[in-house]
């Protein structure tokens, strides 16, 4: 994932332990749905599906919308987590 992106659209990882027996029943429910394992957990916590690569505009677009709600929502300011213009946008492709 390139350094270019704002702040707010930055990956990071979510982890935590289950054991195996619980990881086969994340996966199971995960595939019931048609679903990674991933996304499923993403589901059951209200947040919309992620590809594992790398991201297309449109889909960063998408993200950056759902930010900014989601800051808002939280009763932050979302131009602190993003630049002022869309530049950053052209440094990604």
């Amino acid at each position: 994932m390139p350094s270019v992106l704002p702040m707010a659209l930055t990956r990071q990882q979510l982890r935590c332990q289950v054991n195996r027996a619980e990881m086969m029943l994340i996966e199971a429910k995960a595939r019931a749905e048609g679903k990674s394992a991933a996304n499923y957990v993403r589901s059951r916590l209200g947040l919309p599906d992620r590809i594992a690569g790398r991201p297309t505009l449109d889909q960063l677009e998408v993200e950056q919308d759902q930010a900014w709600e989601i800051l808002r929502s939280l009763g932050l300011d979302p131009t602190v987590y993003f630049p002022a213009d869309d530049a950053w946008m052209d440094d990604y492709c």
